[in-house]
């Protein structure tokens, strides 16, 4: 993992910020899916996911879910979170780092000292 985040300029600041917001995702996740299985639960709680995996999530109210099982419903938008983790992802980590410059064949350089 850390060879691949190193071939960014700015991969180690992206996994941070990138995997802080997933695992903040997969938190309201699990305490959506938790507190609505409680009794006396309104379901009010799945606010906080909405807030979390927002702007994208405002995209799903307008498809017709409520018909679906809720947890298809939970589950597109904990995807949802999950997509915009790698969204994060892919404009955090900057360019890739240029390799150094190989040594041609033929140009004199050896590896064997002498």
């Amino acid at each position: 993992m850390s060879r691949y985040v190193s071939r960014y300029d700015r991969g180690t600041f992206a996994l941070v910020i990138a995997g802080s917001y997933a695992l903040l995702v997969i938190a309201a996740t699990s305490y959506v899916e938790i507190s609505t299985r409680q009794p006396g639960s309104q379901g009010l709680e799945a606010l906080v996911l909405l807030a979390i995996t927002s702007p994208t999530s405002q995209l799903l109210i307008f498809l017709p879910v409520a018909s679906l099982n809720p947890t298809i419903s939970l589950l597109m938008y904990t995807v949802t979170g999950l997509f915009q983790a790698w969204i994060l992802w892919l404009i955090a980590r900057g360019r890739r780092k240029s390799a150094p410059p190989a040594a041609a064949p033929g140009s004199g350089t050896t590896d064997v000292p002498t």
